[in-house]
């Protein structure tokens, strides 16, 4: 919790370590829960939001191959509460870590551990730091960052003190405000002490170099980072693999020229490990056509791609001494189902996705998507006591778009077990065997056992004023995150025989939500939901999701962006006859459910009573 008093600073001496600095404090959040960056300042990745993301501070690696495995952070403020330790793990992403990587340590974000490769030239780790983490890469009790005289002190596994204390009361020796942040003004380098330009300021750069002065500096990371080159490829591309087949199919790799001009990649190579990365090299006198194709087979590059567990294809550029340049592209997936393809769309430049067709040595197809997809996501309810997040009326909707039943579970003939469809990521629930989705149809999945829990059940039915028709299970496991998360739903493929016996899953769904823009920000915690406008569009592109225009959104039944014809109760399409007296029934009490009477609340405000009757006139007759 950021402290909302301006303090005095007092000046505290610290010794200056006389060994060159191996990491470095980089910036520190002092923004108080209550306020934003000074003059509605906007960092480029948590926006414009009171807190400005929470307690955070910021790390840079000057050492390379700096190994920080058991290293604490000491955190002090002049609270009085005393000192609090963070720790980090024997993990191995703490083993290995290159200079001018970014660490952030964080209160709200999930870590993105996976995405820390600086051969790709992703340079910054986030690692989640509060009561509530497991411990996998950070061990914290409490955290806290705020304008109170905070100081860090970074020690190694030996308890020796490698920097700081850093900090407010060091430099600067007062005057960060609780709408400021703390950081360093200059370029991060192995010269760095706790009584260099740390100054505060009305800017921040969560993850990212260091600006002041309005923006007219930025830190240089290029000395640091030169231990890894790296630019990103923008002629020859991976555009398509083919990962599961059976004979006489051949798995594959297909490479594309993104310019009209041919393009000579004798000598590049190609691998499936960010490790090795000269696994395979492209023989002499291999050309790309211009805006034109090449697909190289598995017989050919030698090395299998895994369907089970998923895999990776780096392609590499070398020079004519098969010196590596740099110069690279990436591709990352999953397990896949037999005869099914990996790639980009749109073709040659987008994000990788299952493709609805294989395409070898051609533009590829549209992405698979669907018949089952999430379709709403209620991540964060209003709060009934302040400060508690209200899991229990927290909900993921699933939908079927088809017009077939789709069973949440598989049977396998070989070796003759049943394996059940499941939620992953930030939150995990595996469906019971027998569990359908029917045609055009609906599930909730909420936090709580609505069996074992009747009287939530009772409550959460309540509060969405969902009838018994709308099929409920849960519970799942963790909480979605009210900042940001990762939500997957996924199919069992074939179980692998001995020696490596376990299950392989496809990911049928999966998008990585936040609380801010680009996503819509009304869904989070005043009462509206996340909600997919068409169910079977991309699910990773927030430009096809809103926030619900009804309170509470609408679980078990069609969205409301999916039904915008004014006066349309069935759904059907169409406003007719049909609308009017099924409008009557309802009215009367006579018929409709929970979906229909929704699209009878045309005000809408929430209830349908007489109100809703000369708007739905107007509606029908165009009035």
């Amino acid at each position: 919790m950021k402290s909302i008093l301006r303090s005095t600073a007092i000046l505290i001496a610290c010794a200056v370590p006389a060994r060159a600095a191996d990491v470095i404090l980089n910036e520190y959040n002092a923004v108080s829960d209550t306020q934003v960056l000074q003059n509605g300042a906007s960092d480029p990745f948590w926006g414009i939001v009171p807190g400005n993301g929470g307690d955070w501070f910021e790390l840079v690696v000057i050492t390379d191959h700096l190994d920080m495995r058991g290293w604490t952070f000491t955190l002090t403020d002049s609270s009085g509460g005393g000192a609090q330790v963070l720790a980090l793990t024997q993990h191995e992403v703490w083993a290995d870590l290159r200079s001018g990587t970014i660490i952030t340590v964080s209160e709200d974000l999930s870590a993105n551990v996976d995405d820390y490769q600086p051969v790709l030239g992703k340079w910054w780790l986030n690692v989640r730091a509060n009561a509530a983490t497991d411990g996998t890469y950070i061990t914290a009790a409490n955290f806290f960052v705020n304008n109170d005289n905070w100081q860090i002190t970074i020690k190694d596994q030996f308890n020796t003190v490698r920097f700081g204390p850093a900090g407010e009361g060091i430099r600067p020796t007062s005057g960060v405000g609780n709408n400021e942040v703390c950081k360093l003004e200059a370029d991060p380098s192995p010269s760095i002490t706790p009584l260099s330009a740390y100054n505060d300021g009305a800017s921040s750069t969560f993850g990212l170099p260091n600006t002041w002065s309005g923006g007219a500096a930025t830190q240089s990371f290029s000395v640091l980072r030169s231990v890894v080159p790296f630019s990103q490829l923008t002629t020859v591309v991976i555009n398509e693999v083919l990962t599961h087949t059976d004979p006489p199919q051949e798995d594959f790799i297909e490479l594309y020229n993104m310019t009209p001009d041919p393009i000579d990649i004798s000598g590049w190579y190609l691998s499936d490990s960010l490790n090795d990365l000269q696994m395979y090299e492209i023989p002499d006198g291999t050309i790309v056509p211009g805006n034109g194709y090449l697909v190289l087979y598995q017989s050919q590059f030698g090395f299998g791609l895994n369907s089970a567990t998923g895999d990776d294809v780096v392609l590499s550029v070398a020079d004519s001494n098969g010196v590596l340049t740099g110069g690279r592209d990436y591709i990352k997936f999953g397990a896949i189902e037999n005869g099914v393809s990996f790639g980009r769309y749109p073709n040659g430049t987008g994000p990788v996705y299952q493709l609805e067709s294989v395409t070898e040595g051609a533009a590829n197809s549209e992405p698979r998507i669907g018949p089952v997809v999430i379709n709403e996501i209620m991540y964060h309810p209003p709060d009934l006591t302040p400060g508690v997040d209200n899991i229990d009326h927290e909900f993921i909707e699933l939908h079927n778009f088809s017009d077939a039943p789709v069973d949440l579970y598989t049977f396998f003939p070989d070796p003759g077990e049943i394996h059940a469809w499941r939620i992953s990521d930030g939150v995990n629930y595996t469906f019971p065997i027998g569990t359908t989705v029917p045609p055009r149809g609906f599930l909730l999945v909420v936090s709580f056992d609505p069996i074992a829990e009747p009287a939530k059940l009772a409550d959460f039915r309540m509060n969405y004023g969902l009838d018994e028709s709308v099929a409920i299970v849960g519970p799942y496991t963790g909480q979605l995150s009210n900042g940001g998360e990762t939500v997957s739903i996924a199919k069992p493929d074939t179980p692998q025989a001995p020696p490596e016996v376990f299950v392989p899953y496809v990911i049928v769904d999966s998008l990585s939500y936040l609380d801010r823009l680009p996503w819509p920000p009304p869904a989070d915690g005043i009462g509206y939901s996340l909600e997919r406008i068409v169910p079977d569009s991309l699910p990773d592109m927030p430009a096809n999701w809103e926030a619900s225009a009804l309170v509470k959104g609408t679980p078990g039944c069609p969205n409301d962006q999916e039904n915008p014809l004014a006066g349309d109760i069935n759904g059907d399409g169409s406003v007719d006859a049909a609308d009017v007296a099924f409008f009557v029934e309802i009215l009367l009490g006579k018929s409709g459910g929970f979906c229909t009477t929704v699209r009878a609340d045309v005000t809408p405000d929430g209830l349908f009573n007489g109100e809703d009757i000369q708007p739905y006139v107007d509606a029908v007759l165009g009035g």
